[in-house]
C-alpha cells in the first residue's frame, strides 16, 4: 500500500514542479496503430511532397520508431524527409540514415521535370502507380496504365524533358488501376 501512495506523492511532486506533464503520466505506452499503417502514411506524405525524390527513400517503422534509408541529392532534401516523417501521427522518433549524394542532383532535376510533364498529361496526371527513377540521365518508367496510348504518352513525355538520354518504358497495360488507399480508405476510380 505504501508503494502506491509513494508513487502518487512523487507523481504529484513532479507535476507540481513541472518536470512532467499530466499527459505524460497518463499516456499509453503503445499505440493501437500498426507500424505498417504508420509506414504507409509516411510514404504517402513523402510521395506528395514535390521537394523529395521519394523513390530513392525507404522507410522502416518499429513500434513507432522510424528509420529513413536511401539517397538524396541535397542536405535540404534529407532534412525535409525527416521533417515530413516526424509530422505523421503516431511517430515517436525519426532516425535519419539517408545519405546525401550530390551526384544525384542532375538526375533529381530530370525526375522532377518528368513529374511536372506527367502532371500536365491527362492520361498520367492522377495515376498513383507510375514510378520514375533516373540514373545518369536514363529514365526508367514503372507501374500500370490503362492503355497503350497512355504508355506511349508517358515515354514521349519523358523523352521531351531536357537532359534525358534514354527512356526505359516498363509500364504495364492493365484493365483497371488498383484502388488507392488514403488514411485506410480506398478510393476506387
Amino acid at each position: 500500500m505504501w508503494k502506491l501512495n509513494e508513487r502518487v506523492i512523487w507523481a504529484s511532486v513532479l507535476l507540481w514542479i513541472g518536470v512532467v506533464t499530466p499527459a505524460a503520466l497518463f499516456a499509453a505506452t503503445e499505440s493501437n496503430v500498426s507500424d505498417e499503417t504508420v509506414r504507409s502514411k509516411i510514404e504517402l506524405q513523402l510521395r506528395e511532397d514535390g521537394r523529395i525524390n521519394w523513390e530513392m527513400l525507404r522507410v522502416n517503422v518499429d513500434k513507432g520508431n522510424v528509420t529513413l534509408f536511401g539517397e538524396v541529392a541535397s542536405p535540404e532534401e534529407k532534412g525535409w524527409a525527416e521533417t515530413i516523417a516526424g509530422t505523421v501521427p503516431d511517430v515517436l522518433n525519426v532516425r535519419n540514415s539517408v545519405i546525401v549524394d550530390v551526384a544525384l542532383a542532375p538526375d533529381y532535376k530530370i525526375r522532377r521535370d518528368v513529374w511536372e510533364v506527367f502532371k500536365q498529361t491527362p492520361a498520367l496526371e492522377k495515376n498513383p502507380t507510375v514510378r520514375i527513377s533516373v540514373r545518369q540521365g536514363e529514365v526508367t518508367l514503372k507501374g500500370d496504365v490503362l492503355d497503350d496510348r497512355s504508355k506511349n504518352a508517358a515515354e514521349k513525355a519523358a523523352q521531351g524533358v531536357q537532359g534525358v538520354k534514354k527512356v526505359s518504358n516498363h509500364l504495364q497495360v492493365v484493365d483497371r488501376l488498383p484502388p488507392q488507399k488514403l488514411d485506410n480508405r480506398e478510393i476506387i476510380r
